[in-house]
């Protein structure tokens, strides 16, 4: 069955803000596709400073005829009580049935509803989504009123390869986003989840944000050895650092050594809170005068202007 691939495309995303969107995503999109029809599925959601992007396989492609039961006045009750059940089922009095009671006889209307095309229904789910998403935070920017954490840019949407016509604030969804801003700011065309994570990766965007911890914790443990120094695990730090970039890169930098005069809990405290910088440690647990940071792209000179 066809896959669905979203992908809200915005302005940076404060890092303390973003695993919960992504929880969010995940929880609204799946209660409003269930609840339109399209049954209980399991999604994968990604998110990056700069993107949001949800996944569903084999998603049906349409929702199911569904046969509804409604009871209605009794027969014996005043015409506007039997006018008024026929405005709410849109039936007609002759196409209602009587069911037998020992209190009274009621009516009942059974009404069949035809399934609906899954682009139809995905197109609701994402604009009753953004519309009702929970950000912290908020800021409106142009005339629909919409609340969203930063300027919405774009919205990509596939379902079983073609594009989704969904409108949100005057963005069209098509089937193009952006690579990193600085190294791959062009727009370019996906296809499904497997073209567009690995065009990503091309063009120096890393999308699973595990990966991007990962890659982090390597190459700070690599610096460290380098420099014959410890890297001082911080997960916090971590976590936070990976929602700062999209192409992490880290880099070795250097203050003064006269400052190590100053308590090593205050530098630390103050690199990893105003700075995100990782501290080093030499063989004896005490802080050095090199720290790590992750910049957000790769750099022509190595890094050299950056440090």
């Amino acid at each position: 069955m066809p896959q669905l691939l979203l992908e809200l495309f915005q302005e940076e995303i404060p890092a303390r803000m973003q695993k919960q969107a992504a929880e969010d995503l995940r929880r609204l999109m799946l209660k409003a596709l269930a609840e339109k029809g399209l049954g209980t599925h399991e999604a994968i959601v990604h998110v990056t400073p700069r993107r949001l992007a949800f996944v569903i396989e084999n998603l049906p492609a349409a929702s199911e005829a569904v046969s509804e039961e409604l009871k209605g006045p009794r027969t014996s009750a005043p015409p506007a009580a039997l006018d008024g059940f026929l405005k709410k089922t849109g039936l007609g009095k002759d196409q209602l049935q009587v069911q037998a009671d020992p209190k009274g006889d009621f009516y009942i209307a059974r009404i069949e509803k035809a399934g609906r095309p899954a682009p139809a229904i995905i197109a609701e789910a994402i604009v009753e989504t953004v519309r009702a998403f929970p950000w912290p935070k908020s800021m409106k920017w142009e005339a629909s009123g919409l609340q969203w954490v930063r300027p919405l840019r774009s919205i990509l949407c596939l379902f079983d390869g073609a594009v989704v016509p969904v409108e949100i604030a005057g963005l069209t969804a098509a089937n193009v986003t952006r690579g990193h801003r600085q190294m791959a700011n062009e727009p370019f065309e996906v296809s499904d989840f497997a073209d567009y994570e690995m065009k990503l990766r091309e063009r120096r965007v890393i999308l699973d944000r595990a990966e991007r911890m990962q890659i982090i914790d390597e190459q700070a443990e690599r610096a460290a050895a380098d420099a014959g120094l410890t890297f001082l695990d911080d997960d916090e730090l971590l976590e936070e650092v990976a929602g700062l970039v999209e192409y992490p890169v880290v880099l070795t930098g250097a203050f003064d050594p006269a400052f190590l005069e100053v308590p090593q809990e205050v530098l630390i405290g103050t690199m990893r809170k105003n700075q995100k910088y990782f501290a080093l440690t030499d063989a004896n647990g005490k802080l050095a005068e090199k720290f790590l940071i992750v910049s957000n792209l790769e750099a022509r000179d190595g890094g050299k202007a950056i440090i």
